[in-house]
């Protein structure tokens, strides 16, 4: 029997920016406008790349139907690392002309003389730029250094909920600064910031709960179908709904 499709076509790079960072990174998406489908059906979702022609078609299984059937949520069958890594090669694809697409930050001329300037940066330079710095500079100083300024970034009282939810979701997150992320209320009341926490291999056992009762019930009942989720993450969810 054959799947239903589904078009889903971001009109512009920053709407699919968003939603990889938000949603697909996590293993699902919301389609609104869906056509007729039932909960647990499958489907083919074909997302149409804004900039060029490419398409990505990514077998997925409804999960909740909006209750003004307003659209579905839907999450991606089989999910794992190698498939986020396919997503993300997709929603940063190259141009019709073949030109990489670079994150905004970098194509503007003077965030590249920011990213200049902050090359070469004694240790002390880098922690203390990253407590303190502007948008750009926090991009650049990840970009060039990585993990190393992590933490400094984390105290930066600018940091963005996409830049805290970016963070989050690194693999390589050492457990104090997980436990940093989890310890702030206001962090932690952001959806990609729990739904980043959750993926990431580095939560706890006792840190798991803590995320997933700041989420509300509607959100906690769509946990235990998430395949995006170990299988702990998901069955203390259902541990959760119990009660």
């Amino acid at each position: 029997m054959s799947r239903t499709k589904i078009s889903v076509r971001f009109q512009t790079i920053d709407a699919l920016t968003t939603e990889f960072e938000t949603n697909l990174t996590n293993g699902g998406t919301f389609i609104s406008d869906a056509p007729p489908l039932e909960e647990r059906e499958e489907c083919d979702i074909e997302f149409i790349h804004p900039l060029n022609t490419l398409t990505l078609i990514v077998h997925a299984r409804v999960v909740w139907i909006a209750p003004d059937n307003s659209g579905a949520g839907v999450a991606f069958v089989g999910f794992g690392p190698e498939q986020r890594d396919e997503i993300e090669s997709f929603v940063r694809s190259t141009t019709p002309e073949n030109t990489p697409i670079l994150d905004a930050a970098l194509e503007d001329p003077q965030n590249q003389s920011v990213h200049q300037r902050l090359r070469n940066l004694s240790v002390t330079e880098q922690l203390r730029i990253a407590r303190s710095g502007n948008s750009n500079e926090r991009i650049a100083l990840e970009r060039i250094y990585g993990k190393s300024v992590w933490e400094a970034l984390l105290h930066n009282n600018k940091l963005t909920i996409p830049e805290v939810a970016r963070i989050a979701r690194m693999g390589a997150l050492p457990k104090p600064l997980v436990e940093t992320i989890v310890a702030n209320p206001s962090w932690v009341a952001s959806p990609p910031v729990r739904r980043a926490l959750l993926t990431n291999p580095r939560l706890t056992r006792d840190q798991i709960p803590k995320v997933l009762k700041s989420m509300p019930q509607s959100e906690l009942r769509l946990v235990p179908k998430q395949m995006a989720y170990t299988a702990i993450v998901r069955e203390t969810a259902r541990r959760l709904l119990k009660h």
